[in-house]
């Protein structure tokens, strides 16, 4: 019995696929939780990784940025916190929010998903539209 023979002869797969569960929202959320472990890292002593950190040490306390490429609020890409903990409570009223359904901010995350597509798209990086 050849390979085409057998392959037609076993049974068919029992998984169906799924629809993706990623959207621009829950990406968000995973990116905010890995700046808070960020965070929590550097409350513990370590090291803060300036190239992948939204946050960076400022005179007395922090300055940080939210996402990346980062979301630009009122003109602003750059707000201060006090300290850490401050900075990681924020991270969590973020996570919250979004989790939430905030309107305003659901839509800077879609807002700048759909530019950083766009920027992506023009650099030959993505998806190609079929």
């Amino acid at each position: 019995m050849s390979f085409l023979d057998k392959l037609k002869a076993a049974p068919a797969p029992t998984r169906v696929p799924t629809a993706s569960k990623s959207t621009p929202v829950t990406r968000f959320v995973k990116k905010v939780r890995e700046q808070q472990e960020a965070v929590q890292a550097a409350i513990d002593g370590g090291e803060i990784n300036s190239r992948t950190a939204w946050f960076v040490r400022s005179g007395e306390g922090y300055k940080f940025k939210i996402l990346r490429s980062p979301l630009i609020i009122n003109d602003t890409e750059w707000f201060e916190a006090a300290n850490l903990a401050d900075l990681k409570a924020l991270f969590q009223g973020l996570i919250d929010a979004a989790n939430g359904g905030d309107e305003k901010l659901v839509k800077l995350i879609y807002e700048r998903s759909e530019l950083d597509k766009v920027a992506a798209e023009k650099k030959g990086i993505g998806r190609k539209k079929k």
